[in-house]
């Protein structure tokens, strides 16, 4: 059987158009779900494994590329002397919250609010008795900014400790501070021996965000479509007697 096709010139170039548009979607939608299930698999590796313990075991781990990103962590240190405490502005719930970041060593604490004071106008109070304590929290992995990002966002004002986003400038830390990571502080413990650090983190939740993964339905919606453009492209020729057996 020898199929004949005499294509419409402007239907074949309308739908030439929009099947490189649909398949696109779908690549890029394929490439989105490879991205995604690579980014799941490396949080489920990080909030399984074993609560670091200290500040070294966390450098030493982002040094070897393992993931860190919501992995527990417990460590007994003192914030690095001299270092103030940047208050970073954002808004949930419609209410307005200051987060205060403090440096310890060549990694940044973020104070969760109860163990934080601050002031209406941003201006950060000195969290209450962190020093010399056990604190317990969370790894978090912070992005910087895109291009369009960076344009959009407020820009930090130095002088009244104003930011918006973690480390905005990149001016925080000294040149040795990992500023691509931080520690969500849930909570603190007086200092006693390390091993009671490790067992507040082995005790503090297993903490999973919320990810969608949808790219798997969003590649096979943007297929379906350039599928059935391509059957209707056929029944219209078809119907026209452009396209015999």
């Amino acid at each position: 059987m020898t199929m004949r096709l005499r294509p419409m010139p402007w239907l074949t170039g309308i739908v030439a158009v929009m099947l490189v548009i649909l398949i696109s979607l779908g690549v890029w939608q394929f490439q989105r779900l490879q991205w995604k299930t690579s980014l799941l698999a490396e949080v489920e590796a990080s909030v399984t494994s074993p609560p670091l313990t200290s500040l070294d075991d966390l450098i030493r781990a982002i040094d070897a590329g393992e993931p860190v990103d919501f992995r527990r962590i417990a460590f007994q240190s003192s914030p690095t002397g001299g270092e103030p405490i940047y208050a970073v502005y954002r808004t949930q719930q419609g209410g307005i919250y200051w987060d205060l970041f403090q440096q310890y060593g060549p990694i940044f604490g973020r104070y969760d609010t109860v163990l934080s004071e601050a002031k209406p106008d941003g201006t950060a109070v000195s969290p209450t008795n962190i020093v010399a304590d056990v604190l317990v929290g969370y790894v978090r992995e912070d992005h910087p900014m895109g291009r369009v990002e960076g344009w959009l966002k407020s820009k930090p004002n130095r002088k009244t400790n104003r930011w918006f986003k973690f480390n905005q400038t990149g001016d925080w830390g000294r040149p040795d501070t990992i500023t691509t990571h931080y520690i969500d502080i849930a909570t603190k413990l007086p200092f006693d021996t390390a091993d009671r650090g490790a067992s507040a983190a082995e005790a503090l939740p297993v903490r999973r965000p919320t990810i969608r993964n949808n790219h798997r339905d969003y590649m096979l919606t943007w297929f379906s479509f350039a599928l059935l453009l391509i059957i209707f492209y056929l029944m219209i020729h078809r119907r026209a007697g452009r396209l015999t057996w």
